[in-house]
């Protein structure tokens, strides 16, 4: 049951910025969109930092952190980006 469980959570966390980023690339926002997964990718290259140097945070802790919250949101919005990408693209193909 707890496999299950952390696969819900990793879900959850690619779910959520891939709604967001559809909805920022689809809308237009693309700087907004930019600056959301810069701040993801370092968050998650200070978490992978972190985990092979020790100035105060456990490495254990920021890996974990690092592999179960920020990849797979990373992954997400990723795929979000790219979805509304070609959701603008289709969009504005009907226009013209």
């Amino acid at each position: 049951m707890g496999d299950l469980a952390i696969i819900a959570l990793m879900l959850g966390c690619a779910f959520l910025p891939f709604a967001v980023l559809v909805k920022l690339v689809r809308a237009g926002a693309s700087g907004l969109a930019l600056t959301f997964m810069s701040v993801l990718g370092g968050v998650f290259v200070v978490l992978i930092y972190a985990s092979g140097r020790p100035f105060g945070v456990d490495p254990v802790f920021a890996l974990s952190a690092a592999l179960l919250f920020v990849f797979p949101a990373l992954l997400g919005g990723a795929a979000g980006a790219l979805l509304g990408w070609l959701l603008r693209r289709r969009d504005d193909q009907k226009l013209s």
